[in-house]
């Protein structure tokens, strides 16, 4: 790959689909934010024997959210049906 292609590729794309690096790795990537969230309050509370903590709960939120919030994003788009040829306008 000649140099400087991936940075054509990006500055082209006009979706996440169309990007050089796999749609599934960062779904994943994303998938991996969500398992930090509940990872990081689980081993918060065993260690401190705190559950209820303001602070824990708005690192957790954060994460959990903007890991769903990606996959959600990366996640495809399910098919559109084909209008039917009676309401397709000639163009």
């Amino acid at each position: 790959m000649p140099p400087g292609e991936d940075e054509f590729a990006m500055e082209n794309a006009r979706s996440v689909s169309e990007l050089p690096f796999p749609r599934r790795v960062v779904f994943w990537g994303f998938g991996g934010l969500v398992v930090l969230a509940v990872g990081f309050y689980l081993w918060w509370g065993l260690s401190f024997g705190v559950w209820v903590d303001n602070g824990v709960y708005a690192v957790v939120i954060v994460l959990l959210l903007s890991g769903l919030a990606g996959m959600w994003l990366v996640s495809p788009n399910p098919p559109v049906p084909p209008l039917p040829p009676e309401s397709r306008r000639p163009g």
